[in-house]
């Protein structure tokens, strides 16, 4: 895994992208073509081809929700020096990932757990977001500082090479996490990557969940979008979804906790057990700290080992090479980000910040 690099972007949609590209074109490449070669291996094969295909036909529907980031990705493309088909591909990465819900009713997937703690749950009524990115340790990471343009404030993105959405920051003090869920109606249309850009393109809490939900949905997601007074969680299937209000805290990984959801999941449970016992160990550890949650209770909760290999801090786990390889913890007051390049038991934190601007009295 390599270092992560920090990619700033100006100008128009194409100009960022063409940015993002020139920067990281050898890791945009490396990314692609592992990706590929780890599904083309194993008990159930995916095929290239198919990949791509899949991935394409989510084109027309994000054109229409995003144009501007389908503009962005195209500036990618040439950018690296790739087909914009290939680049387009990772974009769609989460939705790949379900494919096999789609072909084999079989869910796989990577394994995140999210939190937010705010109000009295908090030593001062900060509010605090933070999430385990548990990806492939050949999954490359990348931070993109994107300046601000017309009505979109500036942000930190923390994403993979060639991606435009990952979980990140604005200024207006907006900050979002978010974790796989895998549903059965999955169907074409607009990628995660380009809600989490969308609802970061944002200056309110309202407008961002407006923004999360408001495009025709290609799969499942669980969404924390965090401001200094608060947070709102969105678990959403392709069809339908459940909106909370986070007063105080809480936590969630890779399985449907809502009622009317359940009886779409894609199998998580079954493939991923773990899913069960991360949520409900975060949740108890909020439970136990709560009223006494600050930045360094946050960094407790992502490095526990309880149920390990299948904790909330869980580090390589062979035989696929996924576990907690990152972490990411947000102060939306502050216009913090913090973010490992490995587990956060044993790596320091790299500290990013914007200059937050809000409207709140």
């Amino acid at each position: 895994m390599e270092p992560t690099r920090l990619v700033e972007l100006s100008g128009t949609p194409f100009e960022r992208g063409r940015q993002h590209g020139q920067a990281l074109a050898e890791a945009i490449a490396r990314l692609y073509e592992r990706y590929m070669k780890e599904t083309a291996t194993g008990a159930n094969p995916l095929a290239e081809r198919d990949l791509v295909a899949w991935s394409m036909s989510n084109l027309p529907e994000s054109r229409a929700y995003a144009p501007d980031l389908v503009e962005e990705v195209d500036g990618i493309a040439e950018g690296a020096g790739m087909s914009f088909d290939k680049v387009w591909f990772l974009n769609c990465f989460d939705e790949a990932g379900a494919y096999r819900v789609y072909r084999d009713r079989n869910a796989t997937g990577h394994a995140c757990t999210t939190f937010a703690a705010t109000g009295l749950s908090t030593t001062d009524g900060t509010t605090y977001a933070g999430q385990g990115w548990d990806m492939g340790v050949w999954w490359d990471s990348a931070i993109l500082k994107i300046a601000k343009r017309e009505n979109e404030p500036e942000a930190v993105i923390y994403t993979h090479p060639g991606i435009v959405g990952g979980s990140g920051l604005n200024a207006a003090g907006l900050a979002l996490v978010w974790a796989t869920l895998h549903t059965r109606d999955m169907r074409v249309g607009v990628p995660v990557t380009f809600l989490v850009r969308k609802a970061l393109q944002q200056t309110m809490l309202s407008q961002a969940v407006g923004a999360a939900i408001g495009g025709v949905r290609a799969g499942g997601f669980w969404f924390i979008i965090a401001v200094p007074f608060g947070a709102v969680g969105i678990e959403a299937a392709a069809t339908r979804h459940h909106i909370r209000y986070i007063g105080r805290h809480l936590g969630h990984a890779n399985h449907y906790e809502e009622r009317e959801l359940l009886e779409i999941e894609g199998g998580a449970r079954d493939a991923n057990p773990t899913s069960l016992v991360r949520s409900g160990r975060m949740n108890q550890l909020l439970d136990q700290m709560a009223g006494r949650i600050d930045l360094a209770a946050c960094k407790t909760i992502l490095c526990d080992h309880a149920n390990y290999p299948g904790s909330l801090c869980c580090h390589d786990v062979p035989p696929r090479n996924t576990g907690c390889t990152r972490s990411l913890l947000y102060v939306p007051a502050q216009g913090l980000m913090l973010a490992s390049n490995a587990e956060p038991c044993c790596t320091p934190y790299e500290e990013y910040r914007l200059d937050v601007k809000t409207d709140s009295p």
